[in-house]
């Protein structure tokens, strides 16, 4: 899971304040309090350091808001291209990018979906080759892919059918609710 490409992932569809991409991130990939705000905020300050990300007005009460350089959006739109499964998380990375992209309405699902299958029949491929106990969990892991990608496609409407609008919540900024009179 690259928090770093998940920002910028976000960022493509809008221009947003930090608490904003917390939360997308969050909700999109279902990792609910895995991400650390202050990850997001210091993960921002790096990114507008790259070049990738710049400073983009602010929201209405105040919240800064960032959005893609060129360089960011090419970033970006590379990121969500690449399906390869090389990392030390090879499940979580693949969920959490598919979940993010079809969550977005990303325009280049269908091939990402393509190829994360071509990479998960390889893996599952290369696995039925060995005999050890790594090569049947590999095989376990490629066929357990395969089949969640196979259930995405088949869900109605497909793939779109995960598209969500993004949130403009504001944050309460320690405020408590306020209660209905009784």
């Amino acid at each position: 899971m690259s928090i770093r490409s998940g920002i910028l992932a976000v960022l493509t569809a809008t221009d947003a304040y930090g608490l904003q991409l917390h939360g997308e991130l969050e909700e999109r990939t279902e990792r609910v309090g895995r991400v650390n705000v202050g990850q997001i905020y210091s993960t921002l300050d790096r990114l507008v350091t790259a070049g990738l990300v710049r400073a983009s007005g602010a929201t209405d009460d105040g919240l800064p808001l960032y959005g893609l350089t060129d360089e960011g959006s090419a970033a970006a739109e590379a990121w969500l291209a690449d399906a390869s499964i090389d990392g030390a998380d090879p499940w979580g990375d693949t969920t959490f990018k598919v979940l993010l992209a079809t969550s977005l309405g990303h325009p280049a699902v269908p091939e990402l979906l393509q190829h994360y299958r071509a990479v998960w029949r390889r893996e599952a491929s290369d696995a039925a080759e060995g005999r050890s106990p790594g090569d049947l969990a590999r095989r376990r892991l490629a066929t357990a892919a395969l089949g969640w990608l196979d259930d995405l496609e088949a869900l109605p409407g497909g793939p779109a059918a995960l598209v969500t609008p993004l949130r403009n919540e504001r944050p309460r900024r320690g405020r408590r609710p306020a209660t209905p009179p009784e």
